[in-house]
């Protein structure tokens, strides 16, 4: 019983609580009306397991025994490095300030600074609130309800994902590489058919979503198997509605009361999206521990959504007039280092969203770096600014980086 709890309160810890705090520590890099807890957890996740990637190749490539021990020992402390900034950053702001504000962008407070009901900020519709309180008061209750149907359909996925686990012959592979590294301390040194040792296996090792993996199963105590289907599931299908919810405010900026019926459609969308045994919604609820289900659900999405935020920027600067502007001057008498990390946070959280891409597989790094490629070019036309050639270009190192050493790797 009380390895159990251990065991959840590990899981709790090591995938909630670690990478939300490692993104209070970096959530400075965000812009005030970003810095909210769905973005803030996004940021710590990407952070944290790009971490893990750096401590991982290394062990992996120049210690031949118990390599996967030496891994686990380096990223706890690289974890815990991360994370105390951002625990020092929470006592203060809940214990001494009482001020939650510190580390989130709070949006009821904002709208009460700038005399903004609750209800049209959440309608996104300040007209409709000065012109009729019933309609909007009727509106914010419709929100609600579109809300816990969307909650509702999310719950039942991840019910399925556990009781309707599917197995498939890649378990075979990847799932028996995690549990070598959690029972044998090895990491892509035994054959898992065969369970023969072996050189490392190229092919698969620099994705090394498997190793993250028997991490978290090390550091809990759960079976990798365990671990792989039934836990990694409720962690990786919330954090890609995560991302739908972002992308869905970014394109319905001005009708934010349209978000969860955006929701409500994606999630139909994946769960009937069974067409093929090679659809991005078969592997999102059938294969979701599976590193290229990662890419095409989460990093692509991501991808999509960092390129909506850095192509809205135009125009809401072209519609700000009034107080915005007035409260636009006052931001900008704040500091250089806010003007800076509004223009270079999409750059700089692709940096992370193309390492999580090489964590999960070879071909993520091709398939990233042409997705951002091609994107980047429509931002350019958008914005006739050549500098964002040169944010692509550094948010694509890791892929070179990538590229070069599973070239020198397999030419050894």
């Amino acid at each position: 019983m009380s390895q159990s709890i251990f065991g959840v309160v590990s899981l709790i810890f090591w995938l909630l609580i670690a990478p939300l705090m490692i993104g209070i520590t970096f959530n400075f890099i965000l812009p005030k009306e970003k810095k909210r807890l769905g973005i803030t957890f996004l940021l710590g996740f990407l952070i944290y397991v790009a971490g893990f990637e750096i401590i991982a190749i290394p062990c992996m490539t120049k210690i031949m025994y118990n390599a996967f021990s030496y891994c686990v020992k380096y990223y706890v402390i690289l974890a815990w490095v991360l994370m105390i900034p951002g625990i020092i950053k929470t006592a203060l702001a809940v214990f001494k300030d009482k001020d939650l504000s510190k580390l989130f962008y709070l949006k009821k407070a904002d709208a009460k600074n700038n005399r903004t009901s609750t209800a049209s900020s959440i309608t996104g519709s300040d007209e409709l609130e000065i012109a009729d309180p019933d309609v909007a008061k009727k509106h914010k209750i419709e929100t609600y309800i579109y809300w816990g149907i969307f909650f509702a359909l999310l719950a039942f996925q991840m019910v399925m994902a556990i009781l309707m686990a599917s197995f498939d012959g890649d378990d075979a592979y990847y799932v028996v590489e995690s549990l070598l590294a959690q029972q044998a301390d090895v990491m892509n040194t035994i054959l898992p058919y065969t369970g023969i040792s072996t050189s490392l296996d190229i092919r698969h090792a620099l994705a090394v979503i498997t190793m993250w993996i028997a991490f978290i199963a090390k550091v809990s105590g759960i079976h990798a198997t365990i671990m792989s289907h039934t836990v990694i599931p409720l962690i990786v299908i919330p954090l890609v509605y995560l991302v739908y919810v972002e992308i869905g405010k970014s394109l319905f900026r001005k009708k934010q009361e349209f978000v969860p019926v955006f929701m409500i459609i994606v999630s139909f969308l994946m769960m009937f999206g069974n067409v093929s045994i090679h659809t991005p919604a078969t592997f999102f609820l059938m294969r979701t521990w599976q590193g290229k289900a990662i890419v095409c659900n989460l990093v692509f999405p991501l991808i999509f959504w960092i390129f909506l935020e850095m192509m809205e920027k135009k125009e809401e600067k072209a519609e700000s007039t009034g107080v915005e502007q007035t409260t636009e001057k006052v931001a900008a008498k704040a500091g250089i280092r806010q003007k800076i990390s509004t223009a270079s946070y999409g750059w700089i959280m692709l940096i992370f969203v193309n390492m999580l891409s090489g964590m999960c597989t070879a071909m993520g790094v091709i398939f990233a770096t042409g997705l951002i490629g091609l994107l980047t070019l429509i931002l350019l036309f958008i914005k006739k600014d050549w500098k964002v050639l040169i944010g692509a270009f550094i948010c694509v190192i890791p892929n070179f980086v990538y590229l070069a050493l599973y070239l020198s790797i397999w030419s050894s």
